[in-house]
């Protein structure tokens, strides 16, 4: 991605941020831009850019009800950018969630 992919995803998320705080139905469309986002970032190299970015995301996804699997996948996401840079307890922590959310009979 470019320079410009994420400086144009970046104003997407501010977007998405002002509208999810007007309507809370909007999460998804915020919760969604920063996933995007933080690849980019990941892409780009921003690594601490790209793992708070995907922090932000999964909470996000976390007050977005019946989306276990974006959840899951945004831990997934955080997890290895949370491995990619040291942090291995943090990065088990949350494989174990993404592997609990997806746990059939859970929520």
């Amino acid at each position: 991605m470019s320079a410009e992919t994420v400086a144009a995803l970046q104003e997407t998320v501010e977007k998405c941020r002002a509208r999810a705080a007007e309507d809370p139905s909007r999460r998804t469309d915020l919760a969604t831009a920063l996933t995007r986002l933080g690849v980019a970032y990941n892409d780009h190299g921003e690594y601490p850019d790209a793992v708070a970015t995907a922090e932000e995301a999964v909470e996000t996804w976390r007050l977005v009800a019946d989306h276990r699997s974006e959840l899951a996948d945004a831990l997934t996401t955080l997890s290895s950018y949370y491995a990619g840079i040291g942090l291995d307890d943090e990065a088990a922590a949350c494989a174990e969630e993404a592997a609990e959310v997806m746990r059939p009979g859970r929520g």
